[in-house]
This record gives structure tokens, sequence and C-alpha cells, in this order.
């Protein structure tokens, strides 16, 4: 069963072309905006499947005050902030930090947590 899908994930509120590096509208990267017309049906699918993670980490990055940085680790993305630390949401719905200067990792079972206090624990750590 294929998906139909729009011919671009673009929302037109693009940030791209402000520099950033992922976009605020659609959550594709720079990369990805530019090279959307000549990718292949896969590749462009491979894009709409990260996209709804990617949108929570948008979120989360701005209310922690952030741009999303994406940092890709062990095959899977992470986002990055200021201070050097990552943070991604996992298949469970656990919201992960992993420290940049010791790689160690923590865990939140975010469900029923607010944004703003997702964001709060992740400055925290």
């Amino acid at each position: 069963m294929s998906i139909t899908r729009p011919d671009s994930p673009c929302i037109a509120l693009c940030s791209t072309a402000l520099g950033d590096n992922v976009c605020r509208g659609c959550a594709r990267t720079f990369a990805e905006v530019s090279q959307w017309c000549f990718m292949s049906a896969d590749e462009r699918e491979a894009v709409w499947l990260r996209l709804p993670a990617r949108l929570r980490l948008l979120q989360l990055a701005a209310a922690c005050g952030a741009l999303l940085e994406l940092d890709e680790m062990d095959g899977v993305e992470w986002g990055r902030l200021p201070a050097g630390g990552h943070y991604r949401v996992d298949e469970a719905g656990r919201l992960r930090w992993r420290d940049a200067a010791s790689a160690r990792e923590y865990a939140c079972d975010c469900a029923g947590l607010s944004l703003e206090r997702a964001a709060a624990w992740l400055l925290e750590k």
C-alpha cells in the first residue's frame, strides 16, 4: 500500500533561507531542502519518515531556547544543545540525554510531561 503525500513537506515557513541548518517549518535539513527536486522517490520517502521525530526535536530545541542542530550517532539522529549534550525521543517515548563529555545516557519517561517540563529536564542535565 503506497502513501499519497504532497509534493514536498514545505509549509512555507522556511528558515533554512535565513541560515538555519534545520528548517523550523518542515524540519528538513538545508541539504534536504536544496536537493529535494533531485532526490529519488525512495530518498524522499526516507526524509518523510524522519520528519515526525525531527519535529519533536525542533519543539524541544525551541523550548530550550535553541535552534535544532542534528548529529547522527549509532545510526540515529540526535538533537544537540549549545551546551554540548545530545537528546532524542526514543521509540518508547522516553526522552534520552547523552552527556557530551562522558557519553553517559539518561532517560526520562516524558509521557504526560509538558514540553516546558521536558525542556527543563534537558537543561538540568
